[in-house]
């Protein structure tokens, strides 16, 4: 037994395990000195540190340059950052719309920009920018602008436009009547002249109770025309009074500027419109208008029976939607 035990005593000794770390699963590494000759060909090189700021220091400048630089190039570079508003005019018209335009809204240096070189018209943009502030000091300012042009007419001058200037300020409205003159050159289009249409004396459309000559002169349609016009577009209904006869029992011009006024409210900022006006069948004197009202909220179309007689109006029957909020 002595013997047996000696020899158990061996084989534990031959079976001591080394000194040395291991990891959680029972596996033994190898720790590596820092400065071990093998490991040297894989080190980092040394930093050389004045070279590293340098070279900062030279993209910064590079990137603060091209921030500074690259969207000036760009936008100079690009049609489509241009304005378009300094486009040249492609056609006769729309040379003209931007000399009424811009002259009409504060904008006298593209005005210039849209007459030929040696133009000197009747009606400069500073006269245009006289007309608008004459019609603001009217209207009690201006808050937008709408424009319209007729056909070009080729004449011995040009090309001949008319166009008509609504100044705009809170659903109220006043009008010019211009006639501009464009020269086309090598497919390009300028303003040589513009100057203003004189409007023709208003007749007196003075009620009578006989039919007198003056008043069977009168188209009734223009007398219903300029009746519906005053209130829905000028927003003048005093004025629109004067053409009421005296018998006049319908629906009065005060009666449709307060209904207007009323659906102002509800809609905000208005631009009044008269859409169409036409003669009824079988009616002498008698025509159905439409009248459309544009605001901030809504759009609609009303439509009404107006009757002229003997030179003035005699009734003003419809507008049912409308006129119902007055009740």
């Amino acid at each position: 037994m002595g013997k047996g035990l000696f020899r158990r005593t061996i084989r534990r000794a031959r079976t001591a395990r080394p000194s040395g770390p291991a990891s959680t699963t029972g596996k033994r590494y190898r720790v590596v000195p820092v400065d071990d000759p093998d490991t040297t060909a894989y080190a980092d090189p040394p930093r050389k540190w004045p070279r590293v700021a340098a070279m900062a220091a030279a993209w910064a400048v590079v990137l603060g340059l091209g921030s500074w630089i690259a969207p000036a190039f760009a936008a100079s570079g690009s049609e489509e950052n241009q304005d378009p508003r300094d486009e040249a005019a492609t056609d006769a018209e729309g040379a003209a719309l931007r000399y009424l335009r811009y002259g009409s809204n504060e904008d006298p240096e593209r005005a210039e920009d849209a007459l030929c070189e040696d133009a000197s018209p009747e009606l400069s943009p500073s006269d245009l920018d006289a007309i608008r502030q004459s019609y603001a000091d009217e209207l009690g300012g201006i808050t937008d602008i709408d424009l319209q042009t007729g056909d070009p007419v080729p004449s011995s001058e040009g090309i001949s436009i008319a166009g008509t200037v609504s100044y705009i300020y809170q659903g109220r409205q006043r009008h010019e009547e211009f006639l501009v003159t464009v020269q086309e050159h090598d497919g390009t289009y300028c303003v040589s002249d513009a100057a203003s249409v004189e409007e023709t004396s208003e007749p007196s459309f003075e009620p009578s109770s006989d039919s007198s000559s003056t008043s069977e002169e009168v188209d009734p349609q223009t007398v219903a025309t300029d009746f519906l016009r005053a209130v829905v577009m000028d927003r003048d209904p005093a004025f629109a009074e004067t053409l009421q006869c005296e018998s006049f029992t319908t629906i009065t011009a005060q009666d449709l500027d307060e209904a207007i006024a009323e659906w102002v409210t509800v809609n905000g900022v208005t631009t009044g419109f008269l859409n169409d006006i036409s003669p009824l069948e079988n009616a002498t004197g008698g025509f159905e208008a439409e009248i459309v009202l544009q605001g901030e909220l809504n759009q609609e179309t009303f439509t009404f029976e107006i009757e002229v007689q003997q030179g003035c109006v005699a009734s003003l029957e419809g507008g049912d939607d409308l006129m119902d909020g007055t009740d």
